[in-house]
């Protein structure tokens, strides 16, 4: 070998690691984790209460968005937790979908699908925003609350991966058929 045959590797491995590194920077999973760090980092440190763990749950933060609309237009006293009730509305659901929406955009993902049964769909995020409220928050909220090492948060996680293996070995069933 020579010396510039033996330089070549070394730079196609740096590339390549710059490379994924930039792929990684795009990826939804990191964004995912810089987001629930953010949500720890926010609750404990700069004191978001209550409840604990409160950093960002699409199911909470939808519900109080919509009680404090209604309760500001209807002039109704729909509950609101203490963490929206200050004035302003809790925006996190609006900024969740206006960011997914403006890098959809940047990065020309932007497009309809149709998965079929619209109803159908609609119908699951119905279910799933009930179910959602009714253990106490999404499966954000969820992880952020077992982080704190609480055990409802625990169980819910439990549940949640249950429900992912089960819908998982279901669609392959449906898709073997």
């Amino acid at each position: 070998m020579t010396a510039g045959s033996a330089a070549t590797p070394r730079e196609s491995v740096h590339v390549n690691v710059q490379e994924r590194l930039g792929r990684w920077a795009r990826s939804a999973v990191f964004y995912g984790i810089v987001v629930g760090v953010l949500a720890v980092v926010v609750g404990q440190w700069l004191r978001v209460s209550p409840p604990a763990a409160y950093g960002l749950c699409s199911a909470c933060h939808g519900r109080d968005l919509t009680s404090w609309l209604v309760n500001h237009v209807e002039g109704r006293h729909l509950f609101i937790t203490a963490a929206g009730a200050k004035g302003w509305p809790l925006l996190t659901v609006v900024g969740v979908v206006l960011g997914a929406y403006v890098a959809s955009k940047r990065n020309r993902e932007h497009s309809s699908i149709n998965l079929g049964g619209n109803v159908r769909m609609a119908a699951y995020g119905f279910v799933v925003m009930g179910a959602a409220l009714f253990v106490g928050g999404c499966p954000t909220r969820i992880l952020i609350r077992s982080g704190f090492g609480d055990v409802a948060g625990l169980l819910a996680l439990g549940g949640v991966a249950t429900g992912i293996v089960a819908a998982t070995l279901s669609m392959r069933w449906v898709a073997r058929r």
